[in-house]
């Protein structure tokens, strides 16, 4: 009897013994973890403070990874991007361009806009009323944000990006299978398509041609009210944007009206192209131009073996986007309408450097296309890194040979020291 006891006795005492070690474990790994978190948040809170912008950067990017439902990836990506390229507009010195706007823009803080809108102004510069989008826009800015002229970079920045990142999701939403290819369908055409030295720069030909871009892809999902709006507000935003609307509709209504052999259609919609080139460049207003044969600059040589590159992969990748066949021949189509029409803009430098900006949003579409068709071949996700590469760099580089002062390019912005407590 005494021998049980004694056995019960230490059994009790053993498992107290072994109560005891499992408390003092689980208060040492406890407290282990608690160092983790310091160890990991510690470092966190300090690449926050340090390199701000990066720290976003990295963090939208990482979250549009997370969601389901790809239409929000895509929407954060866009997010991404007009978030980076506004806060590199705000700090756009003002030159050129920019600096007519920014001027006149403070000038909207005071001036009724109904004595702006007709007015003439030095150089003999008329506000024409038939272009009010933009001016009744920076009004209502300048007088909101007391004439703050970052808030009307960022503004800009937002309306323009906005605009062709809801024109992407439009035109993609229902076959994008992955973040992956959400990220890349949002961030090369937004990087390599849009020319962000611009967004500042011929800002009302920039919001006209978005505006544009978006209303003709809601077009083409059938909303057409909402879409035959957008393409108004584009007309009244800027005046030209009518030239590169005509051909991408008259190609369209070739395209999808007509049984035409492919070679006798895109010969026909070339012609259309320089018939609008020649009736334009006759015309009184562009006679103007071409007889002062003025110039601003040049196109480079680099911009159009680009173009056509982008062209010549879209034509060879189309059989990967065989549900795409109407849209990639009206696109096919609009490209060499418009091609017809910048041929003819060639006897005139401004004109030709004025009108082909606008392919920039025809390069945006070809480029959501390419990236779709190059993402379904065989072992199509490697092209992701040399994408994103090649956006980069494009956007570096063409900040590096323009004439306009950001304090530095997308790594300089990114990787800049307390970023936004300077």
């Amino acid at each position: 009897m005494n021998r049980s006891l004694q056995m019960m006795a230490h059994a009790i005492q053993t498992h107290s013994g072994l109560s005891s070690l499992s408390k003092r474990w689980a208060t040492m790994l406890s407290n282990s973890k608690r160092l983790w978190s310091v160890l990991l948040i510690l470092p966190a809170a300090l690449f926050c403070l340090f390199m701000p912008a990066l720290f976003v950067f990295l963090f939208l990017l990482a979250l549009s990874f997370v969601p389901r439902n790809r239409n929000l990836s895509l929407a954060i990506n866009a997010l991404n991007a007009t978030l980076l390229f506004g806060w590199m507009n705000v700090e756009k010195f003002p030159t050129n361009d920019w600096a007519w706007y920014t001027t006149h823009y403070k000038w909207l803080q005071s001036m009724p806009l109904s004595s702006y809108l007709g007015g003439v102004f030095r150089g003999g510069l008329e506000i024409r009323r038939s272009e009010p989008v933009y001016h009744t826009l920076s009004a209502v800015v300048s007088r909101l944000s007391d004439g703050s002229v970052a808030v009307l970079a960022f503004v800009v920045t937002v309306v323009i990006y906005g605009s062709v990142a809801t024109g992407i999701a439009l035109l993609v939403r229902a076959r994008v299978k992955s973040p992956y290819e959400a990220m890349l369908i949002t961030w090369v055409p937004l990087t390599i398509g849009v020319t962000f030295t611009l967004t500042a720069q011929l800002v009302r030909q920039q919001m006209a041609a978005s505006l544009l871009f978006m209303g003709l892809t809601l077009l083409w999902t059938k909303n057409r009210v909402l879409g035959g709006t957008l393409v108004g507000l584009a007309l009244l935003t800027h005046n030209s944007v009518i030239f590169p609307a005509l051909c991408i509709l008259l190609a369209a209504s070739i395209v999808l009206k007509t049984k035409l052999h492919a070679p006798v259609l895109l010969g026909l919609v070339f012609l259309i192209g320089t018939t609008i080139g020649g009736l334009f460049i006759i015309s009184p207003f562009g006679e103007t131009y071409y007889d002062s044969q003025m110039s601003d600059g040049t196109v480079s040589t680099f911009v159009y073996l680009m173009d056509l590159t982008i062209f010549a992969a879209l034509v060879f990748f189309r059989h990967k986007l065989s549900e795409l066949d109407r849209l990639t021949m009206v696109l096919v189509a609009s490209v060499l309408a418009y091609a017809g029409f910048i041929l003819v803009m060639s006897f005139a430098p401004l004109l030709l450097l004025r009108m082909y900006f606008y392919m920039d949003f025809f390069r945006v579409v070809m480029l959501v296309l390419v990236v779709q068709a190059l993402i379904r071949l065989k072992n199509g996700w490697l092209w992701g890194p040399p994408l994103a590469l090649a956006s980069l760099f494009y956007v570096e580089a063409r900040i590096a040979v323009s004439p306009f002062y950001f304090h530095g390019g997308v790594i300089a912005h990114l990787l800049r020291p307390f970023a936004f407590f300077q």
